[in-house]
């Protein structure tokens, strides 16, 4: 048969991705998300009116970080899938990481309601002799580059993301028994978005995380960041996969073992890839023994040997690396468990959970260093951000659905 009638006889792609449409959201779920919002904004609202400490305000940065990693980072995946021709999901792996990117423009949105409190985060919003570097660290300046890039990069990822979905493109990851490379326009947007994702995620470090303290600095802080997130989109999808596999039709791509296989190995190599930026940033700080940059981790109990001994973070703090790299280095070792549902999905949510207190260790001791401050108000704003991430989730989900149940779809993916 000639190469033309092969790919004659391969599934087209239609122009519209079918099945989405039809696909109906239960309305339990619906309002259980809407309910968690509204509690989010109601302990949002009650914290910031009636509290002295700034709970709400903190819970709202830690949050904020963390679901944007995960959307952010998920749809960088998608990128880095095009950028290798990866096409051992087909489209579904596509749509699978690109699930959550509702919430990007979303969070665009939310970045500027931490205007209002930028005075009970950044310390040197009210004593500007705090910074080094006033021009740099000064608020007009401050919102205006983030307010910037974040812009940037939620136009260039729903770019990146509606282009993915164009019916070309969605031919192209059908089609895996040949080397043809993507379409232009998708090979193009891949690594602009790549290389945009970690220049505005260091920028986010820098900012909205570092400056928290400024005395301090770490010139690997952004790459250890945004290394972070990328992960965090990962055992976000593989989570999802996961959850998806058991409550869709049989032989869904999910039921794939090598679709679970591949998503594990992901999980195994880029958790070692983030213990490998933290131990790089860890060891020169620790090396080096500079007061201006171990205060940092002596504070969050992660000096080993520090003269001050304990600290109410030292636990959270050294929770981070089991949860992200432990965990997953050793649970995940062999083939069998990477395949198996329950490990994988066990693995994922502990590593989400790690993510998680990986964001509110690099915050909170910034603002608290002496004591753990979680309390409802953080608990509800917490669940507040679940509830939109959930609501935005919606779409995305819904695609990959449809995805996941294509025949054509399941005849592309590998075996």
């Amino acid at each position: 048969m000639s190469a033309q009638a092969e790919a004659s006889a391969r599934p087209k792609a239609p122009e519209a991705i079918p099945g989405a449409t039809g696909i109906r959201v239960p309305l339990a779920l619906i309002a259980i998300l809407v309910a968690l919002t509204v509690i989010g904004v109601v302990g949002f609202v009650i914290g910031v009116a009636t509290e002295t400490e700034p709970h709400a305000w903190q819970a709202f940065l830690v949050n904020f970080l963390f679901f944007l990693s995960v959307a952010e980072g998920a749809v960088v995946v998608s990128a880095s899938f095009y950028l290798t021709q990866a096409r051992w999901g087909g489209p579904g792996a596509y749509r699978l990481a690109e699930s959550f990117y509702v919430f990007i423009p979303v969070a665009f949105v939310l970045f500027w309601v931490l205007f209002f409190g930028r005075a009970e985060l950044w310390p040197w919003v009210t004593r500007p002799a705090l910074a080094k570097n006033p021009t740099w660290l000064n608020t007009p300046f401050f919102f205006a580059r983030e307010g910037f890039a974040l812009l940037a990069l939620t136009a260039l990822s729903l770019w990146f993301v509606r282009v993915s979905q164009r019916a070309d493109v969605r031919q192209w990851a059908l089609s895996n028994d040949n080397i043809t490379m993507p379409p232009a326009a998708i090979r193009r947007l891949a690594p602009a978005l790549a290389l945009t994702y970690a220049g505005v995620f260091t920028l986010i470090a820098f900012d909205l995380v570092m400056s928290l303290a400024p005395q301090w600095k770490s010139t690997l802080f952004g790459a250890f960041f945004f290394s972070g997130a990328y992960w965090s989109g990962i055992v976000a999808m593989a989570l999802t996969a996961v959850v998806l596999r058991g409550r869709l039709a049989p032989g869904n791509l999910f039921t794939r073992a090598s679709v679970m296989h591949d998503l594990g190995k992901l999980i195994f190599a880029f958790s070692i890839f983030w213990a490998y930026t933290l131990f790089a940033q860890y060891i020169v700080i620790w090396y080096g023994d500079i007061p201006a940059e171990t205060f940092f981790l002596v504070v969050r109990g992660a000096v080993i040997g520090a003269p001050s001994g304990y600290t109410p973070w030292m636990i959270p703090t050294w929770l981070v690396p089991v949860l992200v790299w432990v965990v997953p280095f050793t649970v995940l070792m062999g083939v069998q468990p990477k395949k198996t549902p329950a490990i994988l999905g066990s693995v994922a949510f502990l590593g989400l959970v790690g993510m998680w207190i990986e964001r509110y260790v690099l915050v909170v001791p910034s603002i608290a260093p002496r004591h753990i401050p979680f309390n409802w108000i953080e608990l509800a704003v917490t669940l507040g951000f679940l509830g939109i991430f959930g609501l935005c989730a919606i779409p995305g989900m819904k695609l990959t659905i449809a995805a996941a149940t294509s025949p054509g779809v399941l005849e592309a993916a590998e075996e």
